[in-house]
């Protein structure tokens, strides 16, 4: 198999070093960064501001050319938080990682970081959220869009939520570029959304308390056509047999984990079986990422390896992480982080 020795999977871009090994060329990007700036959690990535984590130029190209286990490597390496799933691409615009995942139509890493309370309504320096950006983009983000509505999502334009009236205006530019789905999906109230029905139609009581996903709105007759989870049954009910039940990390319906830099999904029977999945998790963002760890430690060689070949051995690698950090602080107390913030920035 070829196998990269970093990432533990087929190779995508392979370089061949002189040496003879190869690698991923994304991987390879990786490996520099951490012998820059450390791998510890304060090195892995660039603080812009107090209010959000700056993203990797290479993470967001390896996510732009199909490399997700570099994208996966970076998560797990920056012990996965609120505010790494909620970094932003600078030279993008500070566009969020979940929307780059979107573009990218990446589906299964969207619904990884908002499992690890990635911020649905993340907004880019113009002041448009992700929804709004989804919903506008030429290439028809169709099933990124629903997955968005299903968690909750809303639109955002100029940092302040879209009233009655400017919706009507923004699915009017939405249909303009094509995509006519999307416009009246989110022109109704419940378009696209997660939804608990909270009064049986007709014989139906076993459906109470049941969740559903809105797929169409019947505007002549105001109900809306809807398929319940799990069974995928597909129902027409009147808009007051409905209420919003967004997805949450405690209640989103399925789970889809990383494990070894790669995405797996989990689909249930009930949505009490995903609950008390989650429930056998542990409280704690930050678990999310497990790695085998055999493969772990094989990958720390590799590493280390692959930066005495790169002629970076004098550079703080791998293993000296965590030599590092049983040392005694240094005087002074406070910190002070490799990375900094980046100049030019007001």
């Amino acid at each position: 198999m070829n196998e990269c020795g970093i990432c533990l999977s087929e190779w995508t871009n392979p370089v061949r070093l002189p040496c003879g090994h190869t690698f991923c060329a994304d991987c390879l990007r990786v490996k520099r960064f951490e012998a820059e700036y450390g791998e510890d959690w304060d090195g892995t990535m660039i603080e812009y501001d107090s209010d959000f984590i700056g993203l990797p130029l290479y993470v967001g190209k390896a996510l732009g050319t199909g490399n997700l286990r570099a994208v996966l490597h970076w998560l797990s390496k920056s012990k996965i938080e609120e505010r790494v799933v909620n970094a932003k691409l600078e030279e993008g615009g500070n566009i969020g990682l979940l929307y780059l995942a979107a573009m990218n139509k990446r589906h299964d890493l969207m619904s990884h970081l908002l499992l690890n309370w990635a911020d649905a309504n993340i907004l880019d320096s113009a002041g448009v959220s992700v929804l709004t950006s989804s919903c506008l983009d030429e290439d028809n983000l169709w099933k990124a869009v629903r997955l968005l509505l299903s968690w909750g999502a809303e639109l955002f334009a100029e940092g302040e939520r879209v009233t009655k009236e400017r919706k009507l205006s923004l699915c009017h530019k939405i249909s303009a570029k094509g995509n006519v789905e999307i416009s009246n999906l989110v022109a109704s109230e419940l378009g696209g959304r997660r939804c608990e029905i909270v009064s049986p139609p007709n014989t139906r009581d076993d459906l109470v308390g049941k969740t559903c996903v809105v797929e169409e709105y019947i505007e002549i007759s105001d109900q809306y056509n809807v398929r319940m989870e799990f069974t995928n049954e597909v129902l027409l009910l009147d808009s007051i047999k409905l209420k919003r039940r967004d997805r949450t990390p405690q209640d989103p319906g399925y789970y889809v984990e990383c494990k070894n830099n790669r995405l797996i999904r989990r689909d249930f029977k009930s949505n009490e079986e995903c609950r008390a999945f989650i429930a056998t998790l542990g409280a704690g963002v930050g678990e999310l990422l497990k790695v085998d760890p055999d493969a772990e430690a094989k990958a720390e060689q590799a590493a280390t390896d692959l930066l005495a070949e790169l002629g970076l051995e004098d550079l703080e690698g791998p293993g000296k992480s965590a030599s590092k950090k049983n040392q005694p602080a240094a005087s002074g107390g406070k910190k002070k982080k490799r990375g900094g913030k980046k100049k030019g920035r007001k």
